[in-house]
């Protein structure tokens, strides 16, 4: 019986330590994904599809220069991600800079970079060259085209305005069709009084059909709102992280994602927030005051 016992337990034992030492390693806990926010406004209109285009580049140049796998999440409104940046729930977010201006009051967003927009923005509103209307106060019930994907700081120039006209003035038009260009050949062509459309929209129909662009005339327009910018919750990163996500932002535009990234979102690149940066918020903020939340 003893023998029996010690020949098994001689059988069993190195049996024991081969699938011990067979076992998997348990591996390390994965860093938590990098979630980065961005707002619904800035793909008003636009097909799922597209959102997501146009969002890759930026998670993937966010990918490379933290070390982290990142994640895209769109918010409802500059509201919502504020709330969810400071509840962390997302590290990053990017913003409108008219809708930094309203959160900026939290000390706990941080300004990561600034975006160098590619034209000024600016919103303009356009009628026929030959128009009467002398004032946005003239263009009497639904009188304004505006195209899908009409940008953020176009409608909040526009919902603004209507503040200061008559009621009725400034209603959307009917418009057959969707893009910019169909909106300015119906103003150009007579069809409809007056377009929505950001400056460069303008000054790309003037260069690409001139005919057309000679009969529009800027009726009223909005003075140049602060570019946008990517934020950071104060304790997602410590600052050493911040400086290399920083720099590899700013200098990153030369490689094939930064180029992706600045086609898609029409950019030159980014930049450091200054002082002045900071004095046109705040011109912002009083011409624009944050919307009452409900």
């Amino acid at each position: 019986m003893g023998r029996a016992y010690g020949s098994l337990l001689g059988f069993l034992l190195p049996v024991a330590v081969a699938v011990v030492s067979a076992a998997p390693v348990a591996r390390a806990a994965e860093p938590q994904p990098l979630k980065i926010g961005l707002p619904e406004s800035m793909f008003s209109g636009l097909p799922q599809a597209i959102v997501q285009r146009a969002s890759r580049p930026f998670q993937t140049m966010f990918e490379k220069q933290s070390g982290l796998k990142g994640e895209i999440a769109v918010g409802r409104d500059y509201a919502d991600l504020s709330d969810q940046l400071r509840g962390g729930k997302i590290d990053v977010a990017v913003l409108h800079g008219f809708e930094y201006a309203w959160v900026k009051q939290h000390a706990d967003l941080v300004p990561l970079v600034v975006t160098v927009p590619g034209n000024k923005i600016q919103a303009v509103l356009v009628v026929n060259a030959n128009s009467k209307i002398k004032a946005a106060a003239d263009l009497k019930g639904d009188s304004v085209a505006i195209p899908v994907g009409t940008k953020a700081h176009c409608r909040l120039y526009l919902e603004r305005l209507k503040l200061t006209l008559p009621d009725g003035a400034c209603g959307v038009a009917a418009l057959k069709g969707k893009s910019v260009e169909d909106a300015l050949d119906a103003v150009s062509d007579d069809l409809c009084p007056a377009a929505l459309v950001d400056a460069a929209a303008l000054v790309t129909y003037q260069k690409l059909k001139p005919g057309a662009g000679a009969l529009l005339k800027v009726l009223a327009q909005s003075e140049a709102f602060p570019s946008g910018v990517v934020l950071y919750r104060k304790d997602a990163f410590d600052a050493a992280t911040a400086k290399k996500i920083r720099d590899g932002l700013i200098k990153g535009v030369d490689t094939a994602e930064g180029q992706l990234l600045t086609s898609l979102w029409r950019l030159k690149g980014f930049e450091e927030a200054t002082p002045q940066y900071q004095a046109e918020l705040e011109k912002c903020l009083k011409a624009y005051p944050a919307p009452k939340q409900k």
